[in-house]
């Protein structure tokens, strides 16, 4: 048991359900600047209004795999967070009819994500946020 420790014990959540398939992938900075990330058969068609991001179809998918991998600590509900906008993340999963919708608050040790539809708090460590968000 030790070797292979039950999971259904830890307080880890993933960001998006198992074996997720992300359609979109939509990213508002505070400064109102945005990235979406379309899938176009295998590959992705992304587009900016504010900010220049280069990235390959690889990066691309490193990102969604962030997304789709991502597990974060159960946080208590009543966290608040003054005066800092966060980033706002939608994505669209194939089978799901409801967007997905996460706020982000980057912080100095951690990244803190709010799942609007669980209406759950989960925390990362901050070294996650860049492969989340591939904004420099």
């Amino acid at each position: 048991e030790r070797l292979f420790p039950d999971n259904d014990n830890t307080n880890d959540e993933l960001l998006l359900p198992e074996h997720s398939v992300v359609l979109t992938l939509s990213i508002v900075l505070p400064n109102d600047s945005s990235i979406v990330f379309e899938r176009i058969g295998k590959a992705w068609k992304m587009t900016s209004q504010g900010v220049i991001v280069e990235l390959t179809n690889q990066q691309i998918e490193q990102v969604m795999f962030a997304w789709q991998q991502s597990s974060g600590l159960v946080q208590a509900a009543d966290i608040v967070i003054d005066g800092q906008k966060g980033i706002e993340v939608a994505l669209s999963i194939a089978g799901l009819d409801q967007e997905q919708k996460f706020t982000l608050h980057s912080l100095t040790d951690q990244l803190l994500v709010y799942n609007h539809q669980k209406k759950l708090w989960l925390s990362f460590p901050s070294a996650i946020n860049d492969q989340l968000v591939p904004i420099s």
